[in-house]
């Protein structure tokens, strides 16, 4: 399953399978011309909030349902979130080994620690009655780093200690009002929307390319 924009061109109705409404087909041109089929696709929309999602997969219903595939994709953007958390939150936008091996360990335990920080939180969260999905990584790594940092001293009250700590890094409940992008950022990236894919219906001439692929032996001309 993978997500298409406006660089991506489809055809609909060229009759190379039994069609119905959410069937689309990859064929570029130079694929056409090399006498390969079409790429039988199934386009699913979906809407993230803001505008809609085109996706295609090559699942049945029966395989992937509509709603596995908004599922899906909405988990991608969990993996996603994760990565700017260990890049930016957790500080390895940068490796600081110089060697492939080196660099293969730190980004291993690095990972490994992240991961120990947001479960440890969690399992505070949860025998606080709180939500899992609520943790905040960016106040869990806080609380260890604080912690840490005041390894000498003794907490002198329960709501000082770790595990305290834990059970409180949760994400704000307030509604935000303003955008929470910087317009003064410096290095911020003016990304090119998506977009809609470019969905058109089969020419004549690619019916016949088509029909041509399926029944090679009616189209041979006679000595």
């Amino acid at each position: 399953m993978i997500r298409v924009g406006a660089n991506v061109r489809l055809v609909r109705q060229l009759g190379w399978t039994r069609e119905h409404a959410q069937v689309v087909y990859l064929w570029p041109d130079q694929a056409a011309r090399k006498r390969q089929p079409p790429l039988v696709l199934r386009l699913v929309v979906v809407h993230d909030g803001k505008q809609p999602v085109y996706l295609v997969t090559d699942l049945s219903k029966g395989g992937l349902s509509d709603r596995q595939v908004a599922t899906i994709y909405g988990a991608r953007w969990g993996v996603e979130v994760f990565f700017r958390t260990f890049k930016q939150t957790f500080g390895c936008r940068k490796l600081r080994s110089r060697s492939a091996p080196n660099a293969q360990l730190e980004l291993e335990w690095s990972l490994i620690g992240l991961w120990g920080v947001c479960l440890l939180a969690a399992r505070e969260l949860c025998a606080s009655g709180q939500e899992s999905a609520r943790l905040s990584p960016a106040a869990a790594i806080h609380a260890f780093q604080r912690t840490l940092r005041e390894y000498r001293v003794r907490p002198e009250t329960h709501a000082e200690t770790l595990w305290a700590q834990l059970r409180r890094a949760r994400l704000d409940t307030y509604q935000r009002r303003s955008s929470k992008t910087s317009r003064a950022y410096p290095r911020k990236k003016q990304r090119t929307p998506i977009g809609i894919p470019h969905i058109t219906r089969a020419t004549e001439q690619q019916i016949a390319q088509a029909n041509a692929l399926q029944h090679p032996e009616e189209f041979r001309l006679s000595a």
